[in-house]
């Protein structure tokens, strides 16, 4: 069961992301994201793109354009202020000297947050510990838990994998889990649906990233 190819899906209640064999499609499971009915079908929407649509820039340029003419209107046509008369005693500016420096600012430390010690890293990801979830008079299964991204960007196309094991440890198949895009030190709780009747323990397998 080593060989399983698995398809990407959407639960057509709330859009969630799903992930199954291939040989699963057409059957009818709980949503692991809303808990309704629904039908375990291939095809994913359009992953977000990533450039401004034409339309923000060309408004952007507008806006600029708009900025630089009300200046110029506002320089040509501003009166002129009188002098000021000169004021006696003025205090003299403080002297910078290499013994007397102007003072900089500190720098502000940028944090990275560190994993839990209950979490496993694996390419910029902090795994907390999963577990086996059987859903109370259904006999579906979920391997269940939390990713956290420990990065300042936003991932895309995040996919976690698990290995299933039987009552004796023998590896019987696979699961995974898809989320199309985790936010800057985000967390996503996921819910892997598990289609070996027979597992009994999940160990985890690898998690990554769409280049």
């Amino acid at each position: 069961m080593n060989g399983t190819d698995y398809v990407k899906g959407v639960c057509r209640h709330c859009g969630g992301h799903l992930e199954f064999p291939a040989d699963a499609a057409g059957e009818e499971i709980d949503c692991p994201h809303c808990g309704q009915k629904t039908a375990l079908a291939a095809g994913l929407p359009n992953k977000p793109g990533r450039r401004l649509p034409g339309v923000v820039i060309a408004l952007g340029i507008a806006a600029c354009w708009a900025i630089v003419a009300i200046g110029l209107l506002v320089i040509f046509h501003h009166p002129k202020k009188a002098a000021s008369p000169t004021v006696a005693n003025k205090p003299a500016a403080q002297a910078i000297s290499p013994t007397n420096p102007p003072a900089s600012p500190a720098p502000t430390p940028v944090t990275t947050p560190a994993p839990h010690l209950d979490e496993e890293t694996n390419h910029d990801f902090a795994l907390s510990a999963i577990k086996l979830d059987r859903t109370k008079g259904s006999s579906l299964v979920y391997v269940t838990g939390k990713i956290r991204n420990l990065t300042d960007r936003q991932r895309f196309g995040v996919k976690v994998q698990f290995k299933l094991y039987d009552t004796n440890d023998v590896l019987i198949g696979k699961c995974t889990d898809y989320q199309s895009s985790l936010d800057p030190h985000g967390a996503w709780r996921f819910k892997a649906l598990v289609m070996e009747s027979k597992v009994a323990t999940a160990a985890f397998d690898s998690v990554q990233e769409d280049q």
